[in-house]
């Protein structure tokens, strides 16, 4: 995936991220108040249970549930023995020391791991499990020989390094000095451990905003676009210690316009959120999210015979980019357009494995079912876009979503036209969550304005509508 700019919009409620291509949306982020992650946290578990026919622990860390920790994220590494069983390495009460790999899921605790990843800029750190390993993506056989050298030259006993894909020409003491960074980081994870009391949390993963700019700032940036000068101030200080070449990147949003709309990213952020996506060959591609699993249906439109091998081309590059940008995961099932040829499918499932080429997640293609369908999976990181954006089936706008976005449109209205009051007219539902879950980001709106905004709930509205007028100096009197 090829990014040259990403945007930054700082609204109540909502931090949200753009990733472009030449002005093409190809990754996003929505990080909600008070929906915040706890993946990459580490923390001091007590085992509550172990259950030997699951092949797994649960254990108490602070959250609501406990976590779920499995056999394969207790083994050690070096372990070549199948037969072990969990109970081998964990017993009830025990403290252990785990990192989260996946987010609480409606009932389902936190996925914990045993395997601690401390990640920087161009290095992860993985402390007791020695060697080192580097990205794929780095190609050129000699520039993989100079990074290999220079990272075991770093190496402690016990270190694991993986030098990631922003590694490729880094200098050595750019190298150097983050070995020390996250040396240091792990030094104060296991002096904290020594006098914590478990559970307890003894590491927290960097702000969603600076991890997700410390894992795709890499090379090909042209500009980062702040639209809010606390943030911007904090970025800068993160890109000091720890991003340094991208601190020039670093840049306001100066327009009056909002800073989506001037890059005309809403409308590409409603196209995300559409189960239909055309192709340029012609057909379009079907996306249905459901619980177990996630379909993809690949439509010709109309067309035959070698048309259809390129329809399918097509679809794999598109395919690429939409699982990025909606965060798609866990299994899913791509039908195809019906191709004879071995050689044809074989291509296809080349440019789709390209496409899943540069995802940190690390996407696994298994290939065509007997059935002609392809089968493919990718890690869960947070929230899918539709779970993020959207409620019921098929997919709509959640009302917390659209009374976020309702928010963002009177700071547009009050930027392009100061009145003494604003009045949002809107579905009910929506009103609900603005008196409820969106409640702090009205406050936060109402003291950039100067003022309270009117709620109307009109039951004529659809679940997606609003409206936003001027109060007018009557009402606001009476107010």
């Amino acid at each position: 995936m090829a990014v040259n700019h990403i945007l930054i919009n700082v609204a109540p409620g909502e931090t949200r991220v753009a990733y472009l291509d030449d002005g093409r949306l190809e990754e996003f982020h929505a990080i909600r108040a008070g929906a915040e992650s706890v993946a990459g946290n580490i923390y001091l578990g007590r085992v509550e249970g172990v259950v030997g026919n699951l092949g797994a622990a649960f254990v108490e860390i602070g959250l609501e549930r406990s976590g779920f920790l499995a056999l394969p994220e207790v083994r050690p590494p070096d372990s070549d023995n199948d037969n072990d069983e969990i109970g081998d390495f964990l017993n009830e009460g025990d403290a252990v020391l785990v990192q989260v790999l996946r987010d609480p899921i409606e009932d389902k605790g936190a996925k914990l791991t045993t395997r601690i990843s401390l990640t920087g800029r161009d290095l992860i750190y993985q402390p007791g499990q020695p060697g080192v390993a580097i990205s794929r993506r780095i190609s050129d056989p000699g520039e993989r020989d100079r990074l290999m050298d220079l990272v075991q030259g770093l190496a402690a006993e016990g270190d694991g390094f993986i030098l990631r894909t922003a590694a490729a020409e880094a200098e050595p003491e750019d190298l150097k000095r983050e070995v020390e960074r996250l040396h240091a980081r792990w030094d104060g994870i296991e002096q904290g451990r020594g006098q914590a009391r478990a559970p307890a949390r003894l590491y927290r993963e960097a702000e969603p905003v600076f991890a997700l700019l410390r894992d795709h700032g890499g090379g090909g940036l042209d500009a980062i676009t702040v639209d809010d000068a606390n943030l911007l101030s904090a970025l800068r200080a993160f890109a000091t210690e720890e991003m340094p070449d991208i601190g020039n990147l670093l840049e306001p949003h100066d327009g009056r316009d909002d800073l989506f709309d001037a890059f005309d990213v809403e409308d590409q952020i409603d196209e995300a959120f559409d189960p239909e996506v055309p192709l340029p060959s012609g057909g379009s591609l079907i996306i249905s999210e459901m619980p177990a699993l996630t379909a993809i249906d690949v439509n010709t439109g109309g067309g035959s015979g070698r048309h259809r091998v390129e329809i399918n081309r097509d679809a794999a590059d598109e395919i690429g980019r939409q699982i990025r940008l909606r965060n798609l995961s866990g299994l899913l099932i791509i039908d195809f357009v019906s191709m004879k040829r071995d050689e044809d499918r074989d291509s296809v499932l080349v440019r789709l494995r390209r496409a899943l080429d540069d995802d940190p997640l690390r996407p696994h293609v298994i290939g065509f079912t007997r059935l002609g369908l392809v089968e493919m999976t990718r890690r869960r990181r947070g929230p899918s876009l539709g779970e993020v954006l959207g409620e019921a089936e098929p997919p709509i706008r959640s009302a917390h979503t659209i009374a976020l976005e309702a928010l963002r449109q009177v700071l547009r209205e009050a930027a392009a036209a100061p009145a003494a009051g604003f009045v949002l007219q809107t579905a009910p539902s929506v009103v609900e969550a603005l008196e409820d879950v969106a409640a702090p980001a009205r406050r936060d709106t109402e003291s950039r304005l100067g003022s309270k905004i009117v709620l109307e709930p009109d039951s004529s509205c659809g679940p997606e509508e609003y409206d936003v007028r001027p109060q007018d100096k009557a009402s606001s009197d009476d107010g």
